[in-house]
């Protein structure tokens, strides 16, 4: 019955087949193939400038809005603890180390005996000088007694006045002699109390450099040089500080004696006190971002705080009064000159050079060239990565 109902002309599906075989259909034509080419792309430029494309470009993810708001009242930045005041200390001559009386660690009092150089022949040479010291007084005494008496003989006319004035030099003589001894002596009692270095100040000892036995030099003595020389013996450091870097759009909001907030890895969950003790005359460039050093002293730090700490710090500025922000990452540079880029009627980015304001956080005040409400660029789409 279905068989009977099929058209004669409508072939069976086995016999399409078998036709298909012997090559019985014809291969489509050319122009065939090309219409349906340009009917493909024709949907292509449809979907692409049609009214569906302005779903397609959702701006939403790469854009923002200008609007009015308040910088945060904290500048953050990051640092490391490191010592207020710190010297190298070494002997004033070269020479072994004797003893070594302090180790790392170890909180010395100002002039506390550190080390003791090696003596050599100085005991020697110091008993040497004092006998010649003794022997310069008692020809001075001599002939200091024989002047005296002469004196008297020239005032009574016995002697004539060369003679008076031969005793007289040599009297001066014996005299600056004696004084000389004295100074030589003087001098190397001296180098008897170099040989025991004593502590600049009060302070801690840091670094230890070398051993008893070792052979040191005055080429860092006293110095304040970030790292001693094999040279020194030992490292002191007072007090404690946080050198940190602060960017140029932020460093017209600190001041010296401004409040801070100290925080560093050994101790994530507590937080330290500190003041702003100094700010850089000068700015320092480096990756093309400008900034300036910073130095706070902490307040009253505790003895866990140790030099060389990775410190996180957080400036209390005080809210500013209400100005149009955009998130600092909308800012761009061209030709030299700060902007963010707008969205054109074509949905691409436009250049608009702005004046900026200070920054907090991740935003940044712009003083003049953009209205609120004014949609900006944060991110390019990948149809606008180029600018006409």
């Amino acid at each position: 019955m279905l068989q009977s109902l099929r058209s004669p002309a409508s072939p069976s599906p086995e016999a399409e087949l078998a036709s298909v075989a012997r090559g019985r259909f014809k291969r489509p034509k050319p122009a065939i193939i090309g219409l349906l080419v340009l009917a493909l792309c024709g949907s292509g430029l449809l979907l692409r400038f049609g009214p569906w494309s302005n779903r397609q470009r959702d701006l939403t993810p790469f854009t923002t809005t200008a609007e009015r708001g308040v910088l945060s009242g904290v500048i953050t930045a990051s640092g490391e603890l490191q010592a207020q005041q710190k010297v190298n200390v070494s002997p004033r001559k070269q020479g072994l180390l004797d003893e070594l009386l302090v180790d790392e660690g170890d909180v010395v009092e100002d002039g506390q005996v550190l080390a003791v150089m090696d003596r050599g022949d100085l005991d020697d040479r110091l008993q040497e000088r004092q006998a010649l010291l003794r022997q310069a007084e008692a020809n001075y005494q001599t002939k200091k007694q024989e002047f005296e008496r002469r004196s008297k003989l020239y005032e009574s006319g016995v002697i004539s006045a060369d003679d008076f004035s031969d005793v007289r030099f040599e009297m001066l003589a014996r005299q600056a002699a004696l004084v000389a001894a004295r100074e030589r002596l003087e001098q190397l009692e001296q180098e008897s109390r170099e040989q025991k270095i004593r502590a600049p100040f009060a302070g801690t000892i840091t670094a230890r450099y070398a051993e008893p036995g070792s052979f040191v030099t005055p080429t860092t003595a006293a110095s304040a040089t970030a790292g001693a020389t094999s040279s020194s013996i030992v490292e002191l450091s007072l007090g404690l500080e946080v050198s940190a870097r602060v960017p140029e759009s932020d460093i017209g909001r600190i001041v010296t004696g401004q409040n801070a907030e100290i925080r560093v890895d050994a101790f994530p969950d507590e937080r330290f006190k500190a003041k702003v003790s100094e700010i850089a005359p000068r700015a320092e460039k480096e990756d093309n971002v400008t900034s300036f050093e910073v130095k706070l002293n902490l307040v009253n730090p505790p003895k866990k705080l140790l030099i060389g700490m990775t410190a996180d710090i957080n400036f209390q500025t005080g809210r500013s009064s209400p100005k149009l922000l955009v998130p600092t990452v909308a800012i761009v540079t061209e030709d030299g000159k700060p902007g963010v880029l707008l969205v054109d009627e074509n949905q691409k980015p436009r250049f608009q050079p702005v004046e900026l304001g200070n920054s907090s956080g991740d935003q940044t005040a712009i003083l003049n060239g953009l209205e609120s409400g004014t949609r900006v660029f944060i991110d390019l789409p990948p149809w606008a990565d180029r600018r006409d």
